[in-house]
Order: C-alpha cells, then sequence, then structure tokens
C-alpha cells in the first residue's frame, strides 16, 4: 500500500468520522496512487463510496482529488460499461471498508468481470478536442493542451480497450499504448509532462481525430497503422 499517500488521505476519514459516516463509508484509494505512479504534481485520487447520496467536504483538500458516489449508482456505472467502477474494483486500494461491501463487490468482479465500453471515451474525446480547438483560436494554449491531454487520455484508454487491455492510470497509458499506436503514446507522454506549442497541438488533434475515425470502422486498425507515422514532436513553447 502507498502509505505517504494514506496518510495524506487523512482529512477524508476524519471528515468522516466528524459527520459520523465512518462506520457506513467506503474509502478507496484510486489512480496512479494506488498503482505507485505518481509524480511530484500528482494528486491523491480517493474514492468515498455512501450508502446513500450524502457527500462529505474537505475544508482544506490539499492535494486530495476526492470523488464521491452511492452504492447504487457505482454499480450501475459498473452494469453500463464505464471504466472507472471496474477500474476501481480491480485496482483500487481500499483505506476503509468497516461492513465489507467492497470485499464482495471486489469478489464479484473477479468471478463475473465487466469489461467496459470504448464508446463513451470517443464521445469524451471528440468534445475535449473541439474545446482544444476553441481554445487555441483565442490563443489560451495552456488551456487548450489540458483539454488535449484529457482527449489524449480518452483516446488512448478506447484504443486499449478495444484491442483488449484494461486501461491503467493515466501516467501508465503511454507505455500501455506505445506498442499499439505509438504516435499517440508520444503525444500523450509529452501532453502529460506539460510540453507543448500551439502548431504541435494542431497537429494532435489532427492525430487524435483519426484515432477516432479508425475506432470507428469495422475493419479497424489501431492509430497508424497502415498509415505511415504521423510524427508528434511536440516542444516548449
Amino acid at each position: 500500500m502507498n502509505r505517504a499517500a494514506e496518510i495524506k488521505a487523512a482529512p477524508v476519514l476524519d471528515a468522516l468520522a466528524l459527520l459520523g459516516m465512518s462506520d457506513s463509508a467506503t474509502v478507496v484509494l484510486i489512480g496512479s496512487s494506488a498503482r505507485g505512479t505518481t509524480h511530484g504534481g500528482s494528486d491523491v485520487d480517493v474514492l468515498v463510496i455512501h450508502e446513500d447520496d450524502r457527500r462529505i467536504k474537505l475544508d482544506r483538500p490539499g492535494d486530495i482529488h476526492l470523488q464521491q458516489d452511492s452504492r447504487s449508482r457505482f454499480l450501475q456505472r459498473l452494469e453500463k460499461g464505464d471504466d472507472y467502477p471496474g477500474w476501481a474494483l480491480r485496482f483500487g486500494i481500499p483505506i476503509s471498508a468497516p461492513d465489507g461491501w467492497w470485499d464482495k463487490q471486489v469478489a464479484a468482479e473477479r468471478e463475473n468481470p465487466h469489461w467496459p465500453d470504448y464508446r463513451p471515451k470517443v464521445d469524451h474525446a471528440k468534445k475535449r478536442i473541439l474545446t482544444s480547438r476553441q481554445l487555441l483560436d483565442v490563443g489560451d494554449v495552456y488551456a487548450a493542451s489540458e483539454e488535449l491531454m484529457l482527449a489524449a487520455s480518452h483516446v488512448a484508454r478506447a484504443v486499449l480497450l478495444k484491442n483488449g487491455e484494461f486501461p491503467l492510470s493515466r501516467m501508465e497509458l503511454p507505455s500501455q499504448v506505445g506498442d499499439i499506436a505509438p504516435d499517440l503514446a508520444s503525444l500523450l507522454s509529452r501532453l502529460i509532462n506539460g510540453e507543448y506549442a500551439p502548431d504541435k497541438l494542431r497537429s494532435g488533434e489532427v492525430l487524435l481525430s483519426r484515432c477516432l475515425a479508425e475506432l470507428n470502422h469495422q475493419d479497424y486498425a489501431p492509430c497508424n497503422v497502415g498509415h505511415g507515422p504521423l510524427r508528434i514532436d511536440v516542444q516548449d513553447r
């Protein structure tokens, strides 16, 4: 277990205790913290699953990225093919699971795993690409790069799911998708590391759009397979 991340998540446990919810809420470490792939700027991703629709607030969240859900909605999302609950059940590390509900769900997922639907990732990516394009048009390069990074993450997850590989944390996506779509991996890696320039972001939009078009083809082939390489050399501003 990532002990440092668990210590940083202590405010979540304190907030639950203050509201008398410690005996019912499940607290799970997720994302790169759970996978041990954090870097200096990583948030501590914490998922709290409540019995009902109650929520907590953190007065001083610090670098905690808090996500909350009810048990019923969490399971509904799992059944609908959302990869988020599937990821949490596969790789999440429980910090507090007082009544056995979480262990029961993990066991059920191992016995009968749900395979996420790649198509919602395609829809999310299209929206992010459009937003990135609009931000570039008004000269907000930093915000555009953030949107394009999210778009590239969605595309990478869609590519992996369609190729039968379960996506891991964002920091691990470039290495996961590297053998399938090298140019996509290069683009995502550079965006994660904050390396961008307006003209290269435009090239990135082209690459991602091509990936999305290929994902919807019946004779699907991963990005830049059979088309020749589209080199994305994203440099510092």
